[in-house]
């Protein structure tokens, strides 16, 4: 075992197939099969379930996946430690869709000028999912809005973080008619809790959407609302007959592994912290 072999366990695990994979990693098709099997015989498991043209992985393989992003990642801040002046190898940064879509475009333009040997991936999910990942390795760091405990941001010990961005969030419903449903990302997503406590007191339907296109579609068909940062709004073409309203504020944090180092990360912490405007949001 060794790091070729699980950067191509971990990416047959991705694509869940053999093609697929070796068409990302650049490799003949037999050189991949012969390095998942040398590598099942080695842990003596298989790693996969095959059928269908498709590579699922088993319960042992789920197993070993975890490990393997672990000892890749740890392998990646090893490699950075020594070079600690030198941004270079990789960053894999997650982010909300919301982030993503408002914030990230000149923010990622100014990392690559100022870190062109950096090989940035960048991974959009709901903040749960996002934290958990950035928990288990899988991703170096990500932007989330965390939940509000007692007026802090409830953050896991093991991780870190910092307060980047203040987003005025918006209760956008159709004009002419009562929302009776949410439209909102999945569960996971710390906006639509948010739009889930405003509608506590009745009862509302929860439409998972996968874009703010989509909820905006939703609003239009009328019937739905929908929470967006006002961010966001600045960006898209609302439909006519909406109406928004303000629900407080929301505050977007960048997190990373407690412990956890990279001339990359720190150029975009810096970034990041240049760009904020929480000096002049008010209080949260």
């Amino acid at each position: 075992m060794n790091h070729t072999t699980l950067l191509i366990f971990q990416r047959v695990a991705q694509e869940q197939s053999i093609t697929r994979a070796a068409k990302a990693l650049g490799r003949a098709q037999s050189n991949i099969t012969t390095r998942i099997q040398q590598l099942e015989e080695e842990l003596d498991v298989e790693l996969f379930v095959r059928g269908n043209k498709k590579m699922v992985l088993s319960a042992a393989g789920r197993q070993f996946l975890d490990y393997a992003t672990r000892i890749l990642s740890l392998g990646e801040e090893a490699r950075q430690a020594l070079h600690p002046t030198t941004p270079g190898g990789n960053l894999r940064l997650g982010a909300m869709e919301a982030t993503a879509a408002s914030r990230l475009i000149p923010l990622l333009a100014q990392f690559r000028e100022a870190c062109p040997a950096v090989a940035l991936t960048l991974q959009t999910l709901p903040t749960q999912q996002l934290t958990e990942r950035v928990q288990n390795a899988a991703l170096d760091c990500a932007l989330v809005c965390l939940p509000v405990v007692a007026g802090e941001p409830a953050c896991p010990t093991d991780i870190e973080y910092l307060g980047v961005f203040a987003e005025q969030l918006m209760l956008v419903t159709p004009a002419d008619r009562p929302a009776c449903r949410l439209a909102a990302f999945p569960i996971g997503c710390t906006y639509r809790a948010r739009g889930e406590a405003f509608f506590a007191n009745q009862p509302i339907d929860v439409q998972d959407v996968g874009s703010y296109h989509a909820m905006v579609a939703c609003i239009a068909s009328g019937g739905y609302a929908g929470i967006l940062p006002q961010s966001v709004i600045d960006i898209m073409t609302l439909p006519e007959n909406s109406h928004t309203r303000p629900i407080g504020q929301a505050l977007t944090q960048l997190i990373w592994r407690r412990g956890y180092t990279s001339p990359a990360l720190s150029e975009l912490r810096q970034l990041l912290a240049t760009a904020s405007n929480l000096s002049s949001a008010g209080p949260l």
